[in-house]
């Protein structure tokens, strides 16, 4: 079996502070136990790909600018089936898995999960932002196409934005369903991933030795994963603590926007345990943060001050101070020492906001019209910020 220099399971202090026990980090607690060895059986998923998405990102973005290639396959999935026939049997084939709703999946549990994302407000957002991606940059090895399709150089502005967008839309509810906007962002972001890895592939420099394959299928649940059963974990501790149907629901959504973006189904998780247990043997098996992690995390940090659609300094200095509130609170300590951010008193402004937190959360728990109302303002205060993010694409 091919062994990547970056699977280190001995000794390993990667990702630390998810696991360990406090007040309100939920990761602990649901996992179940686990011997590291079990992280041996997934090593090969280091070396797979989502083959179906290559092929046909190799059919439209061949000799065609990005855009026109983009602009094409949302045309082409517009009109699926009815011509058929004129397309591949590979692209056949991806625009029947985004088109068929599969047995398992339960729209109710997916909306439910949604409502959750929703009545978290901005909160979510912080978390998306300042654990799930700060988060990430502890694994050096599943941000290096990052690097190599310069994210750097194009600013994490961009990148946040991109991610803002992906995650509104496919947490929008009924988002998810045939020809909405969710199954678009999730065609969008599947084929952009399989043309980033071709192109990262057809570059010398990329040592799959080191690293395993580009967009490789056992980071892309790592991914998933962040997105989940991570973004909970963070929302506990801003004392959004979901409920065991929540949890399950959330999973739920997430295990189908998984499954769409090419995910074998069977890595995806049902329970906060399985969950837990599968991001356990990822996060832990890591090599850890390097150089590029750092310059990652600090163009993350940076990223305020470059933002466009202010130009307010107090503004961009207060929000910069926010975020690194979140990732001390988020992170903990040692995580943002390691990613060599700086520490900030603006910590004690988010343990501030998490009694407010707490005050909305009981009050969503304690009677179903509450939970609505709240869920609906939630998603307004999040498209706000949404309209900045895209303001400044």
């Amino acid at each position: 079996m091919k062994i990547p220099e970056r699977y280190q399971p001995k000794n390993n202090k990667s990702f630390a502070s998810y696991w360990q026990p406090t007040k309100d980090n939920l990761l602990p607690f649901l996992l179940p136990k686990t011997n590291i060895s079990d992280s041996e059986k997934l090593v090969p998923y280091y070396f797979k790909v989502d083959d179906l998405a290559d092929e046909v990102a190799v059919e439209y973005f061949t000799n065609t600018p990005f855009n026109q290639a983009i602009a094409k396959l949302h045309t082409d999935f517009s009109l699926f089936p009815s011509n058929k026939n004129r397309l591949s049997l590979a692209t056949q084939n991806l625009f029947q898995q985004l088109n068929e709703v599969p047995s398992w999946v339960d729209f109710d549990l997916v909306n439910l999960g949604t409502s959750y994302c929703n009545r978290t407000g901005t909160a979510a957002l912080s978390v998306l932002r300042n654990y799930c991606l700060m988060g990430g940059y502890e694994s050096s090895a599943i941000n290096k196409p990052l690097i190599f399709t310069q994210a750097l150089h194009k600013g994490a502005v961009k990148r946040l934005a991109d991610t803002v967008d992906f995650w509104m839309y496919v947490t929008e509810i009924n988002g998810l369903k045939p020809n909405n906007k969710g199954i678009y962002a999730v065609l969008t972001t599947r084929l952009i991933h399989a043309y980033s890895r071709i192109q990262i592939e057809k570059k010398s420099e990329w040592k799959s030795e080191l690293w395993g394959r580009p967009i490789n299928l056992w980071d892309m649940l790592a991914t998933n994963l962040g997105f989940s059963i991570a973004f909970i974990d963070g929302l506990s501790k801003l004392k959004f603590k979901p409920t065991a149907k929540e949890l399950e629901a959330v999973l739920h959504l997430w295990k189908y926007v998984g499954y769409l973006m090419g995910i074998p189904l069977h890595l995806l998780p049902n329970t906060g345990e399985e969950a837990a247990k599968q991001l356990f043997l990822w996060s832990k098996s890591q090599k850890g943060i390097d150089t590029d992690s750092k310059q990652l995390a600090w163009a993350l940090y940076d990223e305020p001050l470059r933002v466009t659609f202010t130009k307010n300094k107090i503004m961009k200095w207060f929000v910069q101070k926010t975020n690194l509130g979140y990732n001390e609170v988020l992170l903990g300590t040692e995580s943002r020492q390691e990613l060599a951010l700086p520490y900030s008193k603006a910590k004690y402004w988010i343990l501030f906001l998490n009694k407010i937190n707490e005050y909305f959360d009981t009050k969503a728990k304690s009677n179903p019209d509450y939970y609505n109302k709240i869920a609906k303002q939630g998603r307004k205060a999040q498209e706000k910020v949404w309209k900045l993010y895209q303001q400044a694409k």
